[in-house]
C-alpha cells in the first residue's frame, strides 16, 4: 500500500507503470470486500449463536430495536418551491 502514491507519479509517464498500478489497486478493493464479508460472516455466526443460547435458557430473546426509517423529514411547501442547486 505505500507504493501506491510513487506509483501513481510513474504511471503518468510509463505503461507498465500503469497498469501495475491499477492491479495494485484492484487488489486493494479486493482484498477489502474480502474482508467485509468474511466480518459479516461472523457477526452472522455469532447472532446465531447468541440466538440459540438464549432458546435454550428457557425462550429468552433479545430485545429487538426498531429500525430508522429512511423516509425524507416534513413536508415544507417552502422549501419545496425553491430550485435545488440555485441561489437567487
Amino acid at each position: 500500500m505505500n507504493e501506491l502514491p510513487y506509483m501513481a507519479a510513474l504511471a503518468q509517464r510509463h505503461e507498465w507503470a500503469g497498469r501495475e498500478y491499477a492491479r495494485l489497486t484492484a487488489d486493494i478493493v479486493e482484498a477489502r470486500l474480502t474482508a467485509h464479508a468474511r466480518s459479516a460472516e461472523r457477526a452472522a455466526r455469532r447472532r446465531a449463536l447468541l440466538r440459540d443460547r438464549l432458546d435454550r435458557l428457557g425462550g429468552l430473546r433479545a430485545v429487538r430495536r426498531p429500525r430508522r426509517s429512511r423516509r425524507p423529514g416534513l413536508y415544507c411547501a417552502r422549501a419545496a418551491a425553491r430550485p435545488a442547486g440555485g441561489a437567487r
